[in-house]
């Protein structure tokens, strides 16, 4: 339980999931594809913008998006990239080049 709220502390969107399916089967789930990682950033994006507007909910996705990407193959240089589009399909199909990539 000690390192599920770690992961809350860094911004971890698949906690509760985890928690519900450890409180049901009695075991701990396997790491979340990137596919679902994929589908996750984008909606998140599209909920921001939404909420936002494209100019303020891009900026703020970048901190978000530096939490998902944490860990994953050449995260670094994927964020320089992130933290530079100012455009929403921009940054959606950069995203999906870079998991293509993995």
């Amino acid at each position: 339980m000690v390192l599920w709220l770690q992961e809350v502390q860094y911004g971890n969107p698949f906690i509760f999931k985890k928690i519900t399916n450890y409180l049901q089967n009695k075991k701990e789930i396997e790491e979340i594809s990137n596919q679902e990682l994929l589908e996750t950033m984008i909606k998140h994006i599209e909920l921001e913008v939404e909420e936002k507007g494209e100019y303020t909910g891009i900026r703020e996705m970048r901190k978000h998006l530096a939490y998902y990407t944490k860990g994953l193959k050449n995260s670094s240089f994927a964020r320089n990239i992130i933290n530079t589009i100012e455009y929403k399909d921009e940054l959606i199909n950069a995203l999906i080049e870079y998991f293509n990539s993995l």
